[in-house]
């Protein structure tokens, strides 16, 4: 099920692989390792250790986006609660295999209202509050930006914390912030927000624009500048949902519920079709908050859901299934089941130059691991 080897040392037999794979990618290298990983069996890529330059705790409310243009898997939110305050995007490189912090994460001493009335941190007002993200991180890469469809609402006074009793109510607006990668720089977009907390956004990658679920619709950003508009009335679920843009029927895909669910709501932008799909087959345990990403190659949406032990004493375990809208049906890779539960985890991407899923994993007491999967669905032919 599992793979353990060195994952970023190239060994000479696959070095001309790698010069044949970053040619034919442009001047991002590809790591060989990926390149070659077998299929359908999770590798264990990288593991947080002691003695490791940046070093941090997974945090379970947080996103995940993959940046395309320059290959990278960037983290970035917060458990929050008065009790983390991580607002710094965390990114990881899956060819160096290291993680970097873009800035320190500020202090709550910096926690401010600005005179817009948007909520600010840092010594300079430029950075958001930490925030839980859930599935609301996304990468537009029209713009090169991170988007976040997201607001700090556990930070309200008296709900888990007091620390920010004296800001709070001077707040006018929460923002959709955005970050540009390649300037590092955080910007509020200035139209009305929509907020998707605790719920889900993908970014429709033909039309250029983000897709926000929530129980009372769903909703787009897009235009120039940029609105958030209602498209369909009403979603199909509660929240701790996932979403992911399936590319090949250019639908929203969108899966799982805080009551735990194992249905798949599809939602078809050029047309407005909206609906719980019937899926008369085998499916998966009912689930909430899963690791969730499309996968270009295998034309597949891969979804990690946990199972729960039959008998006292069994073991949790997430168990990879493969979704595919076009035939509403569900496959589970038997070979690519990880013997832990994922828990709370919106921490799965897709690497199109590698073709390969990229997942997190980790939390309190456990160390940070980033896992690698290459997916044959029965439409994909190997490497």
């Amino acid at each position: 099920m599992l793979r353990h080897r060195p994952p970023c040392h190239s060994p000479l037999f696959t070095l001309a692989l790698f010069a044949a794979a970053a040619l034919a990618h442009g001047a991002q290298p590809l790591n060989p390792t990926l390149l070659a990983l077998e299929p359908n069996r999770w590798l264990t890529l990288h593991e947080q250790k002691p003695t490791d330059p940046v070093r941090f705790q997974r945090q379970e409310h947080g996103g995940a986006a993959f940046d395309t243009r320059r290959g990278l898997l960037v983290l970035f939110g917060s458990n929050t609660h008065g009790k983390d305050w991580t607002n710094s995007p965390l990114v990881f490189d899956p060819v160096a295999c290291a993680w970097t912090r873009l800035y320190p994460d500020d202090d709550p001493n910096t926690y401010a209202v600005n005179a817009e009335g948007l909520p600010v941190a840092g010594p300079k007002g430029e950075h958001p509050w930490a925030m839980h993200t859930f599935g609301t991180l996304l990468y537009d890469p029209e713009r090169d930006q991170l988007v976040v469809a997201c607001y700090p609402a556990h930070m309200v006074p008296g709900r888990f914390t007091n620390a920010l009793k004296e800001q709070w109510p001077k707040v006018q607006r929460h923002p959709t912030w955005t970050f540009d990668l390649e300037r590092r720089e955080w910007r509020p977009i200035p139209c009305k927000p929509e907020h998707f907390f605790p719920y889900c956004a993908a970014y429709d990658s033909d039309r250029k624009c983000v897709i926000g679920y929530r129980p009372d619709g769903v909703f787009e950003l897009g235009g120039e500048p940029r609105e958030w508009r209602r498209v369909a009335p009403k979603g199909f679920f509660g929240w701790h949902t996932a979403a992911a843009y399936d590319a090949r029927n250019k639908a929203l895909v969108v899966f799982g519920s805080n009551e735990n669910a194992n249905d798949i709501a599809a939602y078809w932008p050029a047309t407005g079709e909206h609906k719980k799909m019937p899926t008369p087959g085998q499916r998966p345990p009912k689930d909430q908050h899963t690791p969730m990403c499309f996968d270009a190659a295998a034309g597949r949406t891969v979804v990690l859901v946990d199972r729960r032990p039959d008998s006292e004493g069994g073991k949790l375990q997430a168990e990879t299934w493969l979704y595919d809208l076009a035939a509403d049906a569900w496959e589970q890779v038997g070979t690519a089941t990880l013997p832990f539960g994922c828990g709370m985890n919106y921490n799965m991407v897709y690497d199109p130059g590698h073709e390969v899923c990229l997942l997190v994993t980790g939390g309190y007491s456990q160390p940070t691991v980033v896992w690698a999967l290459r997916v044959q669905a029965g439409n994909r032919q190997p490497r």
